[in-house]
Parts: C-alpha cells; structure tokens; sequence
C-alpha cells in the first residue's frame, strides 16, 4: 500500500508521472537513488542510469508517496541502512528495460534483494490474462 507522507530514512517512494509511477529509494530530501535518465525522458533505455537526485527533482511538483509494508513484506525487507548501501553501491549501473529492470525493479531490489515490478505484472494481466 502506498500512502502520502514525509518518507524517512530508507523508504521506497514513487511519484505519480501520469501513465505510469516512477519508483526511487530515499534518503533524505537531498539524495534519492533512482533508476532514470539523469536528463531528460526518463524510461529511456540508452540514457537511463542508477543515480542520485533530490527530492525537488525527483517528484517535479507531483506528491511523494511511501510505501508500507505488509506482515509479511517486513518480514523480507532490508533494513534501511542495508537499502541505502545497497542503493549507493549501484550508481552508475546501466541496462534499463521497461519490462524486466526498471525503476520499480531496482527500488525492490533495494528493499528486498528481489527484483519485482507489480506495474508490469499489472500490464501483462490485462494485455494477455492472468499468470504474471
């Protein structure tokens, strides 16, 4: 579930960006680690990046959500010190793909170790049916 509040230390975060919501990790309003492009369309595949930004550039005027988490989820999830390494050693990492490593993969990977993306299941689902 995803909720609108000040996130803290080591929160998967995600903006609404209109057709789609673009996912980062954040650790304090000056640093959010984020897969996209550092300029410009940001699910280009050529361009797109793991990288740092600020809070201000990261929601461009949209409001921020923050993840909470299940039983179950916390059950799994890292803790935020462990997100945030996790999040700082993959800066500069390339390989982006709409389908199989985007923004929501890395923000779960981050927090789970696990790479995830309930937009793109959401997406097979209704084009080919369930299964996904």
């Amino acid at each position: 579930m995803w909720v609108n509040k000040k996130p803290e230390y080591g929160d998967q975060i995600r903006v609404n960006r209109g057709f789609y919501y673009h996912h980062g990790i954040y650790e304090s309003d000056d640093a959010v680690y984020h897969f996209a492009s550092p300029m410009g369309s940001e699910i280009s595949p050529e361009t797109a990046v793991v990288h740092k930004t600020t809070l201000e550039n990261f929601l461009k005027g949209s409001p921020v959500e923050v993840r909470e988490y299940t039983n179950e989820e916390l059950l799994n999830k890292r803790k935020p010190e462990e997100i945030i390494d996790y999040a700082k050693a993959h800066i500069g990492e390339k390989g982006y793909n709409l389908v199989s490593n985007n923004c929501e993969h890395f923000s779960n990977r981050c927090a789970f170790g696990k790479s995830d993306s309930d937009q793109v299941k959401n997406v097979l689902n209704f084009l080919f049916g369930g299964g996904f």
